[in-house]
């Protein structure tokens, strides 16, 4: 009977962490897109995770001013999205509050951000 449910629990086990890999190469695939939707719903997966290895993603192209129509995410920009994202990743606020529009003292305060903390 123990053999049975220690099996049990190494099968539950691998399995999270065979699905924390796939999921961790989608949010990589949709930060890595050009599609819009796909950059603002891979920043929000990012933000979720709050894992520092999407920071080098989330920050390449911030400076994109496209704003959603999307029901799911209406009226947010990429940048917007990938700036909330770096705030919550890093634990930091930019000196400027975050909005649609593409600011470079937030992005620059995020890529200094992370050259200091070696991301």
């Amino acid at each position: 009977m123990k053999k049975i449910v220690y099996f049990i629990g190494v099968y539950f086990l691998f399995i999270s962490f065979i699905c924390g890999c796939n999921n961790n190469s989608k949010i990589e695939k949709l930060l890595s897109s050009t599609e819009m939707n796909d950059l603002i719903l891979g920043a929000l997966k990012a933000r979720k995770s709050g894992d520092k290895r999407f920071c080098h993603l989330l920050i390449q192209n911030a400076d994109d001013p496209r704003t959603s129509t999307n029901l799911r995410h209406k009226g947010v920009s990429v940048y917007q999205a990938k700036m909330e994202a770096l705030r919550i990743i890093l634990g930091e606020e930019p000196p400027r509050k975050i909005d649609r529009t593409p600011d470079s003292v937030v992005i620059n305060f995020f890529s200094e951000l992370m050259k200091r903390s070696n991301l």
